[in-house]
């Protein structure tokens, strides 16, 4: 999957929004120095102008601008909760029906792109939009508004979220924290100047009522003109720095949606609704929204599935939605034949090409709409089609060693993900459960489970036939533990750790499950972990010859080929190579390497899964496999799959 979206255009996005931020700052500061200058010669001309005032102020205003945007920064962290608690949004609540379906929509997609089942929270807006955010999969963070819960159906949900999905694979969703606090910095002095002359104009007839007293809001008033001027300014810098954020991200997120779901109609369909219904909630939108910021959703317009205000222009992040149905189906939009990277979705060789639908369709229900006559099933409109195909049809697995997607529900796994979806999972199941998919053996052969479908589907997991839904269902699993509270969680580690040491066939990939769900569920989840330091760059060469050390003794690899993959490995990163592997590695240092190589940045990850392939002698070992992924969902990264 990292081939679809390589480090490389991660890097090159970031770097070119950095300079555009730099710049827009900097043309900030000169064009308030510039107006400041104008009003002064227009005000009294023959008075003598001081440069080295007003160049204190364009500093001052450049000083204001970082701080603020280095404080967003910080405040919004590396995780997606703090995106959430900037726009007011909530947890799911499991008693919705709603939010149920979009637990078990985010958990579908997720699983099939292969990562950790994101947090998930919904925002009181009327609206039908979404966000992502977050550094990594483990702590990122889907947002959905109310507006797309009960407008949508089931089909266009995992659309939209399969969208957001897909900027978390590919790390648009880290960087989306960047231009968040950016946009919010360079916004900064407008929404606070509008604050200021709001409450200096407010008056009332007890003095001791008022919001500011008669002296201050006499200061207040000039300040506020000042902050206003220098925040029109700052909104035309921002909306430089949006146009610098660029429209092949929305295409790239579209088309990976595409490949997760199999279904090109149902993200087709949910923008459809959006376009019909993007004027009527305008109007209704100020008045529905809780957050405590009213303008900070349109503030981060640029982010969403589509732009709030619904804009268009060459100042919009956002391509038209016309433009992006174009894409999905296959046909160019007018004006787009002569862009420059316009034809990377068509072709013979294009993504869509690759996308790969699944065989077998449901007939259309009895309640469904009829197509209109003489028109084939192909060219049905998809916003005709009524509701749509439970979970299991639509869903779609692409597995790293077939070439055709497999559907979900062709699987035995359907009955043990069904069985994790009830509220009835005691800690007695849920331990028996998570102890088979981390150990790698059925304890006592499940002869206490009483569900037999539950009991053939954890076997089957086991074998090379399921071993690439090993881990997605082990995610699934881990995501739904995670909210448990911390006793139940240590207990379910605490068993996992037990039958470990009881097994003695476990190998190396069982121990890097058990990190997996350490990581999970163990108490430096959630916040505290996605506030830890990021480890220094001679531990990361320490933890990367541990790992090649294990990985050699799996592939078989010899001495010369581990020498010379590992330093090619450390100078692709940037970190010093180790002066030597360790001869014997135990369980305790691959879970202390894990846990180092957690931390590295998310464009590197790709780069050393890609290096850890190399050092099986025997490509598609199932020992080795499984061992790389394990290593992949233990540091929170894709595995790279050649045949997306």
């Amino acid at each position: 999957m990292s081939s679809l979206f390589p480090s490389d255009r991660a890097r090159g996005v970031a770097t070119r929004l950095l300079l555009l931020f730099g710049a827009a700052v900097l043309a900030l500061g000169i064009s308030a120095s510039l107006a400041v200058w104008a009003l002064w010669q227009r005000l009294g001309p023959e008075m003598p102008w001081p440069p080295a005032v007003f160049a204190f102020g364009a500093v001052l205003i450049v000083l204001v601008v970082f701080w603020r945007t280095l404080a967003e920064l910080r405040r919004l962290g590396t995780g997606g909760a703090g995106l959430a608690a900037r726009l007011g949004a909530r947890t799911l609540d499991d008693t919705d029906a709603l939010h149920r379906r979009l637990r078990d929509v985010a958990e579908e997609v997720a699983v099939a792109a292969g990562i950790a089942v994101p947090n998930l929270y919904t925002l009181d807006d009327a609206s039908i939009n979404a966000v992502a955010a977050g550094d990594r999969p483990a702590i990122a963070a889907v947002i959905v508004t109310r507006g797309a819960l009960e407008r949508l159906d089931r089909a266009q949900l995992q659309g939209v979220v399969a969208t957001r999905i897909a900027q978390i694979v590919d790390g648009s969703a880290a960087l989306n924290l960047r231009i968040a606090a950016a946009l919010y910095g360079l916004s900064w002095l407008r929404l606070n100047g509008r604050r200021l002359a709001r409450l200096a104009s407010e008056t009332d007839d007890d003095t001791e009522r008022r919001p500011l007293p008669a002296l201050p809001a006499l200061a207040a008033r000039p300040l506020a003109a000042l902050m206003a001027v220098a925040g029109a300014l700052g909104a035309a810098a921002a909306r430089l720095l949006r146009a610098g954020i660029g429209r092949e991200r929305v295409f790239r997120a579209d088309a990976m949606a595409l490949l997760l779901t199999g279904d090109r109609d149902s993200l087709a369909s949910a923008l459809r609704r959006v376009t019909t219904e993007q004027a009527r909630q305008s109007a209704s939108r100020a008045a529905s929204r809780s957050a405590p910021d009213a303008g900070y959703l349109e503030l981060i317009g640029p982010l969403l599935l589509v732009d709030p205000t619904g804009a268009a222009g060459r100042f919009v992040a956002h391509p038209s939605i016309g433009e992006r149905i174009d894409r999905m189906r296959g046909r160019r939009s007018q004006g787009s034949a002569g862009r420059r990277g316009a034809g990377w979705l068509h072709g013979p060789s294009s993504l869509l090409a690759r996308c790969r639908v699944p065989a077998r369709r449901l007939a259309p229900r009895a309640g469904n709409r009829r197509a209109p006559a003489g028109a084939t099933p192909a060219e049905t409109p998809a916003w005709q089609s009524a509701e749509a195909p439970g979970w299991v049809e639509t869903m779609t697995i692409a597995l790293e060693d077939r070439p055709a997607a497999l559907p979900l529900s062709a699987t035995p796994a359907i009955a043990l993900i069904s069985r994790l979806r009830t509220a009835a999972v005691s800690r007695d199941e849920a331990g028996r459960w998570l102890c088979a998919l981390v150990v790698g053996v059925a304890p006592d052969g499940l002869r206490d489970e009483p569900d037999p479908r539950v009991a053939a589907a954890l076997r089957w997991l086991l074998t090379a036939e399921g071993a690439a839904l090993r881990v997605p269902v082990l995610e699934l699993m881990l995501a739904r533990l995670r909210r448990w509270s911390s006793a139940h969680r240590r207990e379910m580690l605490e068993r996992c750790r037990r039958a470990l040491e009881r097994d003695r066939r476990a190998d190396s990939a069982d121990w890097v499950l058990y990190t997996l769900a350490r990581h999970r569920l163990g108490a430096a989840a959630g916040s505290a972990r996605a506030r830890a330091a990021p480890a220094g760059r001679m531990a990361h060469g320490r933890a990367l010859g541990a790992l090649f050390a294990m990985a050699a003794a799996i592939g078989e690899a010899s001495l010369r080929t581990t020498r010379d993959t590992l330093a090619e490995t450390a100078a692709l990163l940037d970190v010093p190579p180790p002066a030597a592997t360790p001869d014997e590695l135990d369980t305790a240092e691959l879970a202390r390497a894990l846990d180092l190589l957690v931390s590295l940045p998310a464009a590197d990850k790709p780069v050393l899964l890609r290096m850890l392939l190399r050092m099986a002698r025997t490509p598609g070992h199932p020992d080795f496999d499984a061992f790389v992924r394990a290593v992949a969902a233990a540091i929170d990264c894709p595995l790279p799959r050649a045949q997306w």
